[in-house]
């Protein structure tokens, strides 16, 4: 009975140990992206593994019609964030590269270099502004792309649902 309570007692230690080493862990700590890596997408501080669009809120100023295409706000973010299979959704893989681009469109051909205003991540964890510049539909819900760039296989893209909410 000595030894079970004795067991006991360490394996109480030992919990309470791992558990107070897990809380003091902080935010993830950005590293590069590299090949043969699984990830997704986050927007606005929301991981994009999921089926429940993202919101990215617009400037769309005056009545709405469809169609209609806007700037996104200030203070919106991107970042990519690396997971490790098995892991459900869509999650991207960088095949052999090492840059992941963002596109609201189609991604380019294989091959095919990005547009300068292209949000390009060479590092997990590690936000970004949403460009202000992108023009952007006002409303709807679409698709995001997290590619590897260039876009050759095996590498596939994260894809990321969203949904765009004009500010009256």
């Amino acid at each position: 009975m000595p030894t079970l309570r004795r067991s006991s007692g360490i394996l109480a230690a030992a919990v309470a140990a791992v558990t107070a080493v897990g809380l003091q862990a902080g935010p993830a700590q950005a590293h590069p992206v590299g090949p043969k890596q699984y990830f997704t997408g986050v927007i606005n501080g929301k991981d994009g593994n999921t089926t429940i669009p993202i919101t990215i809120t617009m400037n769309c100023p005056g009545p709405g019609r469809p169609g209609r295409t806007g700037h996104p706000l200030a203070g919106q973010t991107l970042a990519v964030h690396q997971l490790f299979p098995p892991a459900p959704g869509s999650l991207g893989y960088t095949g052999n590269d090492s840059k992941i681009g963002v596109f609201f469109t189609a991604p380019p051909p294989a091959g095919a270099r990005p547009a300068a205003s292209t949000p390009v991540f060479t590092h997990y964890d590690r936000s970004r502004p949403l460009p202000t510049s992108l023009t952007l539909p006002c409303s709807g819900t679409r698709t995001a792309w997290f590619t590897p760039i260039p876009v050759v296989p095996p590498s596939r893209s994260a894809t990321v649902p969203v949904r765009y909410v004009s500010k009256p």
